[in-house]
């Protein structure tokens, strides 16, 4: 919505470039194509931890600030900063040694950015690093997925421009200010698009309602899918209340295909369409053959899917 400039409001929840793992990716972004930016630079130097201390950031710092020069011209030089022990020096100069490797090949019009993206994360192992702040398995798998979400949104921008480059996806995904309340509801009373969960959904009423993410892995999702029974009826309660906010007109869509890590994968179409449709027997089979997290391709329906209710 922000390409087609569609305005559009959040309603109940945070925006995706709000979160903490996209911040970060972004300020990784930042910083190879600009790396005299002081804000994402100091953002990223230590995260995930590399061995560059807050002593070692400060030194660098207070270089630049009395030389008026980008912390980045000190870390190049960071030998000639004082009191800095030798693992500081080593973790500053591995540091800039990647940025500045990741920056040539980025001047090559035969990478894809979101190959380069998805090296990035995978050197500088974030992956692990969430698992090593967060315990639940749940609240792990959610953030990756924020930086998988990254990632494809970068391919995605490579996919619909001509001429893309770095600053330009930048650009492009500029962080919009946090709007306050009643700054929403006027926008919504000028037929902004609401965008909100369906949990946050429940008690509202809209004209017009587009239930988006009709497929296996996401409604129901996966986890709901690995434990089956009640978890499966909790997702069916979740597609009633989407259903019923709909005053006028229901459209149900899904995606036959999903960019993940810059690729597309092929998704199946939810049990509950079908079940919607009429087409239990369709529903049951759909439950029988998908594992978890949607990947069976045992389950998908000849020709070009299901048609979208109205």
């Amino acid at each position: 919505m922000r390409r087609r400039q569609l305005p559009y409001v959040l309603l109940g929840g945070q925006s995706f470039f709000d979160r903490k793992e996209v911040r970060d990716l972004l300020a990784y972004l930042k910083v190879l194509s600009k790396p005299r930016d002081d804000v994402p630079l100091l953002r990223i130097i230590n995260t995930p931890p590399r061995g560059i201390g807050q002593r070692t950031v400060e030194s660098a710092v207070r270089q630049s600030v009395a030389a008026q020069q980008p912390v980045w011209e000190s870390l190049k030089k960071v030998k000639s900063l004082a009191g800095l022990s030798d693992a500081a020096v080593t973790a500053v100069e591995k540091f800039v040694e990647m940025i500045g490797r990741y920056r040539r090949r980025l001047r090559s019009r035969k990478v894809r950015l979101a190959q380069v993206a998805g090296e990035l994360i995978d050197e500088i192992r974030y992956q692990q690093e969430i698992q090593r702040i967060y315990d639940s398995p749940q609240e792990q798998e959610s953030r990756w997925g924020w930086v998988e979400q990254t990632v494809s949104a970068v391919a995605s921008y490579e996919k619909q421009t001509k001429r893309a480059s770095l600053q330009g996806f930048i650009e492009q995904t500029a962080l919009d200010p946090q709007e306050p309340d009643d700054e929403k509801q006027e926008q919504l009373r000028r037929n902004a698009i609401a965008l909100l969960t369906l949990h946050a959904a429940k008690g509202l009423e809209f004209p017009q309602v587009y239930l988006v993410g009709l497929e296996e892995g996401l409604l129901p999702h996966h986890r709901s899918v690995d434990l089956d029974g009640e978890a499966i009826d909790e997702e069916r309660r979740l597609c009633y209340v989407g259903i019923t906010r709909a005053q006028d007109r229901l459209t149900l869509s899904l995606a036959l295909s999903r960019m993940k890590w810059g690729k597309p994968r092929e998704s199946i179409p939810s049990r509950f369409l079908y079940e919607i449709t009429g087409r239990a027997e369709k529903a049951q089979q759909v439950a029988r053959g998908t594992p978890a997290g949607g990947r069976s391709r045992a389950a998908r329906p000849k020709g070009r899917g299901p048609k979208r209710p109205r």
